[in-house]
């Protein structure tokens, strides 16, 4: 059957919780978050998260192998805060999988481009963007976790949208 992708609901939310907290785990430096933060958020924390932003699930056989978060921008953007595959699942398409759903429902509420931070020396996420299609926009900004560290804003312009990259008319 492989990989499907579904949006998560709010009884989901252990299975949210547990593959986030493998991805600050894992890949600690890649996230504005931190996995001692995280690891100590209530049960009804984790549920509103899921009523206050979009999660999708990559699942493939009944285990979670990757999610994305996502928030409408009051500039009609979609913003991207939070992906990660797990090791044992890249490689498969499913970072661009979770993107096209997330694109999808963009569309659907009237977005017209995709947008994310990507933190600098994360370049296998930086790539796996790139060839996405996602472009840097000229803004840069320091993590707020740690401010030694730059993020660089990527967008990508929704089919049929007709807006360009920039933001631009």
């Amino acid at each position: 059957m492989g990989v499907i992708i579904r949006r998560a609901e709010i009884d989901d939310w252990q299975v949210c919780r547990d593959i986030r907290l493998r991805a600050l785990r894992e890949e600690p430096e890649a996230y504005e978050s931190t996995l001692e933060d995280e690891q100590h958020l209530s049960d009804q924390q984790w549920r509103d998260r899921l009523v206050r932003a979009s999660t999708f699930l990559a699942v493939d056989h009944e285990n979670v192998v990757g999610m994305a978060v996502t928030f409408p921008q009051d500039d009609g953007d979609m913003m991207i805060v939070a992906m990660y595959v797990a090791p044992d699942a890249r490689g498969r398409g499913v970072a661009a999988r979770l993107i096209d759903e997330i694109g999808q429902t963009a569309v659907s509420r009237g977005s017209s481009r995709l947008v994310l931070d990507v933190a600098d020396g994360n370049t296998a996420a930086e790539r796996t963007y790139r060839r996405y299609g996602f472009v840097p926009i000229g803004q840069r900004v320091p993590m707020r976790r740690k401010p030694s560290v730059f993020q660089t804003r990527l967008a990508y312009r929704l089919p049929g949208s007709g807006r360009g990259v920039t933001g631009s008319v």
